[in-house]
């Protein structure tokens, strides 16, 4: 059940996540370490501790991918075909341009842009496949231009493997956590070292990604996955759905209302255990199905 809180004990909850990730520095900080001493090995003994990986190589071949693409439904390749369009036009409006200005005789001053040389965008695992997150992490080096582009996940689905065949000039790893990211801040025998590694994961991965920005570049510290709704009023049926959206990403994923009306908390509270029985992961759904 929702917990609803007094604004006077907002602050204990929240120092116990500043603590939750302090913890997870302690952590990973090991794992990193071995990473940059021991390479493939580390990694792949990692890969196989943490992410089930039974495989020799952690490197997805191309005929992999092309076989899961031919998996996908025609519903779902439209799918992927309408954001990728969308996620591709504002990646194009975003793009930084190359420009030089007289500003005296004799003086001529300018910038000019280059892309990245490698990028990898991570994907996490999570209890649902994530191919807008690969959409998202992929297209925007490809339109900048990035010569070199990495995707890595722990979950190999269809559906994601599928995509990255779509989306093309992806190579995709199956390593997830903390040696993921290590494995791409220095790189290894088999696995490229990135100029910028993108994209969410659980606290174990935004501990590692913390600890290694001065070693490569991040985007910021994504995940776990949290959500704030400040209202006073609304439709408790929606803001509930928004917290759930959020809270389905990560166990440790927090979603947050904060509102001066109990009314409100209240009819959010309740709506939220109304459509939690509705999920697919519900307890007694599969009861409910047959």
């Amino acid at each position: 059940m929702i917990r609803i809180i007094q604004s006077s004990d907002a602050a204990e909850l929240f120092a116990r996540k500043g603590m939750r990730l302090r913890e997870a520095e302690a952590v990973v900080r090991p794992i990193l370490e071995d990473v940059r001493a021991r390479g493939d090995a580390a990694v792949l003994e990692y890969a196989r501790k943490f992410d089930a990986c039974d495989r020799a190589s952690l490197v997805v071949p191309e005929g992999e991918l092309a076989e899961a693409a031919e998996q996908l439904s025609p519903a779902f390749r439209e799918a992927v075909a309408a954001a990728s369009a969308n996620i591709r036009a504002f990646a194009q409006l975003q793009l930084p341009v190359a420009t030089t200005l007289d500003v005296a005789p004799g003086l001529r001053v300018g910038q000019i842009i280059r892309p990245l040389d490698t990028v990898c965008g991570y994907v996490p695992g999570g209890r649902y496949p994530l191919p807008s997150t690969l959409m998202m992490t992929v297209i925007p080096p490809q339109v900048a231009g990035v010569p070199n582009i990495c995707a890595t996940t722990p979950k190999p689905t269809a559906e994601l493997l599928g995509t990255a065949a779509l989306l093309g000039q992806t190579r995709v790893f199956l390593i997830g956590g903390a040696h993921a990211i290590a494995a791409f801040a220095f790189g290894t025998e088999t696995i490229p070292r990135a100029d910028r590694i993108v994209g969410p994961g659980n606290i174990y991965v935004s501990a590692a990604k913390k600890l290694l920005a001065g070693e490569v570049g991040i985007d910021f510290i994504a995940g776990p996955t949290e959500i704030l709704i400040i209202a006073n009023e609304g439709e408790p049926s929606w803001i509930a759905a928004d917290m759930l959206a959020q809270a389905e990403h990560d166990t440790d994923a927090s979603a947050i209302l904060l509102t001066t009306s109990r009314s409100l908390a209240d009819q959010v509270a309740a709506e939220i255990e109304l459509q939690l029985a509705t999920l697919p992961t519900a307890p007694n759904r599969s009861a409910i199905d047959r």
